[in-house]
């Protein structure tokens, strides 16, 4: 089998995939998602105002059937909705458009896949914590006030507020053309899931 892994250097939203999670060998376990789809995505405030603003209907999806946490990026929404799976994921791969997906799914690949991949996987989730989308984050729950708790319709009420001033930051962001890199390794399937 041929394992691919494309890296999409979007300066904004940048994105790692590989063919190697649509035969993960953690999905075989009598029709249970047991692998990274199997978590709950949990989305950030800059992804929530970059969703609303670019998808508005995953957006109202997100803020109607999603549960608000403090998470490792401050207040999030988690989509935990009971399943054993997330709710994007099918049979086909994830609904959710590339560019919307939170950093964890965008940038993370599993141990199992990466060791097919180049070096450079190891770094791109951490170079995430320089980014300008983590700093749009950070700058958002700074504005956000948590003296009377955050509800599903202030968090809109807030996202709403502030969509207008993000959409300015994002519009000085040269997004046009990012630099793609593809690599490519001939593998035996059996060794998938094998850290070597």
């Amino acid at each position: 089998m041929l394992a691919e892994f494309k890296i999409i250097n979007d300066p904004l939203r940048p994105s790692i995939c590989t063919n190697l999670c649509s035969v993960c060998y953690r999905n075989t376990n009598e029709g249970k998602k047991i692998g990274c789809c199997s978590y709950e995505p949990e989305f950030c405030l800059f992804d929530l105002v970059f969703i609303y603003l670019h998808y508005p209907d995953i957006y109202k999806l997100i803020l109607e059937k999603g549960s608000i946490i403090m998470g490792f990026n401050g207040i999030m929404i988690e989509m935990k909705v009971g399943l054993n799976h997330c709710p994007f994921a099918s049979e086909l791969g994830c609904t959710l458009p590339k560019d919307a997906l939170p950093p964890v799914c965008r940038l993370y690949i599993c141990r199992e896949a990466a060791v097919f991949g180049p070096p450079i996987l190891d770094d791109r989730f951490n170079e995430y914590l320089s980014s300008e989308e983590y700093n749009l984050n950070i700058y958002l729950n700074s504005k956000l006030t948590l003296e009377m708790g955050v509800t599903n319709s202030g968090l809109h009420n807030f996202i709403l507020e502030y969509s207008q001033t993000v959409s300015t930051m994002i519009a000085e962001i040269n997004r046009n053309n990012p630099l793609i890199e593809t690599f490519s390794k001939e593998i035996v399937i059996e060794n998938f899931g094998l850290i070597l």
